[in-house]
């Protein structure tokens, strides 16, 4: 995989006067790593909060002659402003709504009231066995960096609540909260 495959899952960013490719995925990103810096980048990716991984994939995403020729640009996206920036079928990028940078998320449970799961890539991995931590891997490497959160919170969820919280998951999927609806309700 590269950018130069069509249907790889990139970001089109507005930067130094014009449009850069990224990749968007951790496997894009480890595909254009050295050993050091990619080491540096798997222990960052085991352990942000999936809400921010977005952010740990963009900042090795970013170019350094582009974040050198565009520092402002850089700055604006590193602290949360995707406009203009798409993904590979154009369409607009929207950030998780989800705040805050506990290891793991407190999520209702019918019967339960709450239940704690991990938030982040590691704590996922220390819950699975070896061939599906293998099929956790695999999905983490292949999904666009701003959709993480939801392969964390499918896979952290056990799976007696999975059948219960898909139908949300799929929904908050499909139709990403946006701050600026509630703008236009007010």
């Amino acid at each position: 995989m590269g950018l130069n495959d069509p249907g790889d899952p990139i970001w089109n960013v507005p930067l130094a006067g014009g449009t850069v490719a990224m990749p968007s995925t951790p496997d894009g990103i480890r595909a254009q790593l050295h050993a050091d810096p990619l080491s540096a980048f798997e222990h960052k990716l085991a352990r942000t909060p999936g809400q921010h991984l977005a952010f740990v994939v963009l900042e090795a995403a970013i170019p350094d002659a582009v974040r050198t020729q565009d520092p402002d640009g850089a700055a604006r996206l590193m602290n949360g402003d995707f406009t203009g920036v798409t993904d590979e079928s154009g369409e607009q990028i929207h950030l998780p709504g989800i705040e805050g940078d506990a290891p793991v998320w407190v999520i209702p449970y019918t019967g339960q009231g709450t239940i704690e799961i991990p938030a982040t890539i590691g704590g996922v991995r220390t819950r699975l066995d070896g061939t599906r931590r293998a099929q956790f891997d695999a999905e983490v490497g292949a999904t666009p960096a701003h959709l993480l959160h939801y392969t964390i919170l499918q896979w952290a969820t056990p799976d007696e609540v999975t059948a219960e919280t898909d139908a949300v998951v799929a929904q908050l999927r499909d139709n990403p909260p946006h701050a600026h609806d509630d703008e236009a309700v007010a």
